[in-house]
């Protein structure tokens, strides 16, 4: 179960990718998987989920590289951030990271779990 109390310590430079992915999105939902090493912890890769694809067909895709799923990258500049209960239908044990708008209107990296049917948020720590 995770511990969302904990920090996840992503690296800078990524953060910054997948917050530049968010900005230039053509479409209104970008979704992706962010990969790491198969026995790491800390993200270093991402791949957009091809329309039709499930997050299984990313899985292989990804292992034949020797990476994994670390995590799933939704983005709906439309919607509230949280991730809506519908996100979670389909693989609800993998972390969730959204793009939002801050307060000063500043996009910023979040993530979420679902705990029990509840939408629980993530410390994200993004190191310097």
């Amino acid at each position: 179960m995770p511990t969302p109390t904990i920090p996840i310590l992503i690296p800078r430079r990524f953060a910054i990718r997948l917050l530049h992915e968010a900005q230039i999105a053509t479409t209104p939902f970008l979704s992706a998987v962010v990969a790491d090493e198969a026995g790491g912890s800390v993200p270093n890769g991402w791949m957009p989920i091809v329309e039709g694809a499930s997050v299984a067909e990313m899985q292989a895709m990804l292992r034949q590289h020797g990476k994994r799923v670390w995590a799933l990258y939704r983005h709906r500049p439309e919607l509230p951030n949280p991730p809506l209960a519908e996100d979670f239908a389909d693989h609800p044990e993998l972390l969730r990271l959204t793009a939002s708008l801050a307060i000063k209107g500043v996009l910023q990296l979040r993530g979420w779990w679902s705990i029990d049917g509840a939408i629980v948020e993530q410390e994200l720590d993004v190191e310097a």
